[in-house]
């Protein structure tokens, strides 16, 4: 790739849920016909709240051109040399699976020591942190699709070590679209890996509140942040980017974050990422009082804290740019009528993934992999893309169930 302004574009139309929808998409196609309704052109812009209001009397769910699409489509300008963008897989998908989901139990169960020694008063074992973070990297570096599949399958109950294990990878993987080099990486995965520390001194009664915290209950929340700072100080050779990621990934450039208010040009490199990471893997898991966002739902709510100079627009767009339309780990609907999971993008079509379909048009579980990038055509002979993107609840597939499956299959 060249050091010219590069756009990254999706050229295929998307379906989306109306309460779904977010200014500065381009909506090219509705539920029923245009003369059914009161819009005059047959295409536009969204401009606002009020336009999605009027969809919302009229659909209940609209067609969204992605290359129109401002809150998805992006330029992303100088790249640094060492950019992921710049990078070839060197291992494939099929590969490196194998070897990331034995690093990531590796970790969790790692990651739930660290929490279990903390509460009974022990210091946080660095040396053990470390560790599993080089072998994310080193994961990561091979084939990042592999990991970037493993974030997306989640367990309610390991919630904590998750969410720590998801916002290390997607750290990673943003670092090295800001250039960082292996070590770096490796710094910048312990702030991630970290980087919610604090909570493990927050009450669970709030933590795992199915309703609204109250205004005092928030306060002790935001805590964490001063308590990850605490624990983190009190272990034995930290670095002292994780202390400072714990106490400052709930800062906004535009100083209205907590908990001393900083702005963006009195905050780490480090601590920029996780924040933006940190969001994503929040908004797209599910929490007690809220279920999981999609992906699109997601990627609007990123663009928008970016326009309000909350989060950094680069690394933003970056993370956006990697994730693309259909990340690893989505559920989606084929032009075919068949629901398929998402394995691996392919890097020169990356709207055709490569996936295993776990459902046929007439709703039968079945399992067939399948390379998009080069089956353009149904059974029946009609084209075939992708038509729309699922929650993998409200299509009711259980990423969980396809694992051994995904890694038997794979590796056979």
């Amino acid at each position: 790739m060249d050091e010219r302004a590069r756009k990254v574009d999706y050229v295929e139309k998307v379906k989306l849920r109306v309460g779904d929808l977010h200014p500065g998409m381009y909506v090219c196609e509705l539920d029923r016909p245009w003369l059914e309704t009161p819009f005059l052109l047959q295409g536009f812009e969204i401009k606002s709240d009020i336009d999605i209001e009027a969809l919302r009397r009229h659909c209940q769910y609209v067609y969204i051109d992605m290359l129109r699409t401002r809150t998805v489509e992006m330029t992303i300008d100088a790249l640094p040399p060492r950019s992921y963008l710049n990078d070839k897989r060197l291992t494939s998908f099929e590969k490196e699976i194998e070897t990331a989901e034995t690093t990531r139990k590796q970790t969790a169960i790692m990651i739930r020591g660290i929490i279990n020694e903390v509460r009974f008063g022990k210091t946080v074992d660095i040396a053990m942190a470390k560790d599993a973070v080089s072998s994310c990297v080193a994961s990561v570096i091979r084939n990042p699709d592999a990991m970037m599949f493993l974030t997306q399958l989640r367990r309610k109950d390991e919630y904590a070590s998750q969410h720590a294990f998801n916002v290390c990878i997607y750290s990673i993987i943003l670092g090295r679209h800001a250039g960082f080099d292996a070590a770096e990486l490796e710094a910048l995965g312990t702030c991630g890996l970290l980087h919610d520390m604090g909570k493990i001194a927050i009450p669970e009664t709030i933590l795992n509140k199915e309703g609204a915290l109250s205004r005092e209950e928030m306060a002790l929340m935001r805590e964490h942040t001063t308590k990850g700072r605490e624990i983190l100080l009190a272990g034995h050779n930290i670095f002292s980017g994780s202390i400072d990621v714990a106490y400052g990934h709930h800062e906004n450039l535009d100083g209205t974050g907590y908990p001393r208010g900083l702005e963006g040009h009195q905050l780490s490199q480090n601590c920029k990422i996780v924040a933006v990471v940190d969001k994503y893997d929040a908004i797209t898991s599910a929490r007690p009082y809220r279920p999981a966002r999609d992906h699109l739902h997601a990627v609007g709510i990123l663009n928008k804290m970016a326009k309000e100079r909350q989060l950094d627009g680069f690394l933003t767009e970056g993370l956006i740019g990697y994730l693309g339309i259909y990340p690893p780990g989505s559920v989606v609907e084929l032009s075919s009528g068949e629901t398929a999971i998402v394995l691996e993008s392919n890097p020169a079509q990356r709207l055709r993934p490569q996936v295993l379909v776990v459902r046929d048009r007439e709703g039968a579980q079945v399992e067939r992999f399948m390379d998009l990038a080069e089956t353009s055509k149904d059974a029946f002979g009609n084209p075939l893309r992708i038509k729309s993107v699922q929650r993998s609840d409200a299509a009711e597939v259980d990423l969980n169930r396809y694992r051994k499956v995904i890694l038997d299959s794979l590796n056979a």
